[in-house]
């Protein structure tokens, strides 16, 4: 027998080391009950609730707002009808008395009727294409936490990596705004506008807070108040430029019950904070998000100017942005009383026949910045929707366009001015120049009359502004003898480029040499420019109608309003009595917008990425102070968002605003700019 020699066995080599799986709980999805609720005639009150009325009324924190309703026993059912030979669909409430409810006013009167405290009118939603009981599960979590807020807001947000085990930047959470050194905010009741509502600020009329925010919209072009500004049933459709003004601690209406206490309330929709692809770290909502729903605030520190610019050079400025309400609101009415022209006969009519309208400022009747709308055409749609006519079937295939973030103001003039945004470096540069301004202006304006402009075969808005900002290059020469040649050369020089096949307008003046020249005439050191986010809820996009107003410098014509820099404009004299004075001037002279920094400190408004095609838009509300220049920045839904979409918001940056920094954009949208920076 031959003996073979047995060989060794060979362990198996270690299995190659992958990232352990994170547990991330599963949320059980609702059940509808099947029993048939009726209905038998009577009065709605207190006692229709107290089958459902909870002991504890935080008992279902943290779900789905839009499902709250629906585990008190409120039933959400979605009913189908013919409109013009078309099915439609339509959601109705039903109440555990069995009333139903078939609008958002119904629905707001039983809530008050019934003395509900543990139901809101923000929780009902009647859009058909919202789904209450979708919530989007992740498919797989490498890293996983249940809430990195640590309880500082009503609503847990939890973090998870779906691409690797990499935790999320180590910052501390914080849902307040910060003020630095040199930062104060007046939060005191003697500096609010509170009011005597018993009835929740149902009646708009008598509710002195609302009163604000309408009143504020006489600010815009015609001087006309807008009387469906400000929240309707607890949502913003769109962006109101001249802000909104909350209900505050001075007011006798109840906190839980007012219908003008939105923002304040804080954090309500269920988020996520998740590892995206080539973006970093981004928010997506875990549920539906209707239309004009509040999502966030962004908070942080808030510095002034020049410790903005110390801390963004040193730490970077890619969580900066700007308190630029004033700025916003100033670019929006300028220019409206040199439009106005009073007629000899009458002392308050208007002139029309000495008002030249321009052709690109010929907007239809369309609202102000946004493109006409053809027939059929909609919001977002989705595999749900079946109507094409009905106004909650209105949607488009991939994702609603950003204009949604523009304001369809029909009480403004087509006129309007519409700014466009800029660095603090750039405006910084007109703040430096400011004292030349105020020396060059008077010149200026005093030999406006004498100067021939050249002969130009359309006078068009690209037009206007390339002699404007001629006439702001020059106006340092203004005062000696050879003045009218330098603005002849200068205006053969200066080259004006407004790109309209860019989503962002991009406006370039002047040579290299002829800039460096204006350098020279400004005193002190220019600093280097940062980028800086606005939270102004206006921006140009492409297909919209360039308006551009024209005037002399000192009627508030310079570039200061459209950054954070107020610049010349906002310097008194050189106009005359009718000289535009910048309001941020009457805050003990200010010039520079304050900024909001969110990089070591803030809340899940710094994760918020951006996107050619955002549906989100900001909102400036007022709620601790009325202080023009310490708003909140609020971020409102343009459009509805389906669960496991990432929430985004324009960033409006300018393109080439920052020397030797470029930003590309990744955001995948068909309309992508391609550029940030």
């Amino acid at each position: 027998m031959s003996h073979q020699k047995a060989l060794p066995i060979l362990a198996p080599g270690p299995p190659p080391l992958l990232p352990s799986m994170a547990s991330v709980p599963h949320q059980p999805s609702y059940r509808a009950p099947t029993d048939r609720v009726f209905y038998l005639v009577h009065t709605s009150q207190p006692t229709c609730l107290n089958r459902v009325r909870p002991p504890n009324p935080d008992i279902h924190r943290g779900k789905n707002p839009l499902l709250t309703p629906l585990l008190y026993d409120f039933r959400r059912m979605t009913a189908r009808r013919k409109v013009n030979r078309k099915m439609s669909f339509h959601v109705i409430y039903k109440a555990p008395c069995g009333l139903c409810l078939r609008n958002m006013a119904e629905i707001q009167n039983y809530l008050f009727q019934t003395s509900c405290d543990f139901i809101f009118l923000e929780m009902f939603c009647l859009d058909p294409y919202v789904l209450v009981d979708r919530p989007f599960q992740p498919q797989r979590a490498f890293y996983y936490i249940q809430d990195i807020t640590c309880g500082r807001e009503d609503i847990p947000l939890s973090c998870v990596n779906e691409i690797d085990s990499t935790p999320p930047p180590k910052v501390a959470y914080n849902k307040e705004r910060i003020p630095e050194d040199g930062v104060y905010i007046n939060t005191s009741p003697e500096f609010l506008v509170g009011c005597d509502c018993t009835d929740g600020c149902r009646d708009k009329s008598k509710c002195s807070c609302h009163q604000l925010t309408l009143q504020a919209t006489a600010c815009t072009t015609g001087a006309q108040t807008n009387p469906n500004a400000g929240y309707l049933h607890k949502r913003l459709d769109e962006c109101l430029p001249t802000g909104v003004y909350e209900c505050n601690k001075r007011c006798k209406c109840c906190v839980q019950m007012c219908t003008n206490r939105l923002v304040q309330h804080g954090l309500q929709v269920h988020l996520q904070l998740f590892k995206t692809q080539n973006k970093g770290w981004g928010i997506r909502c875990l549920d539906d998000v209707a239309k004009g729903s509040f999502v966030c605030i962004y908070a942080g520190k808030i510095l002034t100017d020049d410790l903005a610019d110390k801390e963004g050079l040193e730490m970077g400025d890619e969580y900066f942005a700007n308190l630029d309400h004033i700025e916003s609101v100033e670019k929006i009415k300028e220019g409206y009383e040199s439009e106005a022209h009073c007629s000899d006969s009458e002392g308050n009519g208007v002139d029309m026949s000495s008002m030249k309208i321009q052709p690109s400022a010929l907007v239809s009747a369309n609202p102000v910045g946004r493109p006409p709308k053809r027939a059929g055409q909609g919001g977002r749609s989705g595999g749900e929707s079946n109507d094409e006519d009905d106004k909650d079937s209105k949607s488009d295939d991939e994702s609603d366009s950003s204009d949604d973030t523009l304001v369809k103001d029909h009480y403004n003039s087509s006129s309007s001015v519409l700014g466009s945004y800029t660095t603090r470096g750039q405006s910084k540069g007109n703040k430096e120049g400011s004292q030349d301004s105020k020396d060059g202006m008077s010149a200026s304006a005093g030999g406006a009359d004498n100067q021939t402009p050249p002969f130009m075969p359309e006078e068009t808005g690209k037009s206007k502004v390339a002699s404007w900002l001629t006439s702001q290059g020059m106006k340092k020469d203004s005062g000696d003898g050879k003045s009218q040649a330098k603005m002849e050369a200068a205006k053969k020089q200066d080259v004006i480029t407004i790109s309209d096949s860019d989503d962002v307008l991009t406006i370039s003046s002047g040579s290299d040499d002829n800039n460096k020249e204006r350098d020279k005439l400004t005193h002190g050191v220019t600093k280097r420019p940062v980028a800086v986010k606005s939270t102004r809820g206006i921006a140009l996009k492409s297909g919209h109608s360039l308006v551009v107003k024209t005037g002399t410098p000192a009627a508030g014509g310079g570039p200061g309003g459209h950054g954070g820099k107020t610049g010349p404009q906002g310097q008194p004299g050189g106009g005359g009595d009718n000289a535009h004075r910048n309001t941020r001037l009457f805050f003990d002279g200010e010039e520079s917008c304050y900024i909001i920094d969110a990089k070591l400190e803030g809340n899940l408004g710094r994760y918020l990425n951006h996107s050619c095609s955002p549906n989100l838009f900001v909102q400036n509300v007022f709620v601790d102070t009325h202080d023009l220049r310490f708003p909140w920045v609020a971020f409102f839904a343009s459009e509805r968002i389906r669960a496991g979409t990432e929430l985004t918001w324009d960033y409006a940056y300018e393109v080439g605003c920052v020397e030797g920094k470029e930003l590309l954009c990744c955001c995948g949208s068909t309309k992508c700019r391609a550029r940030l920076l």
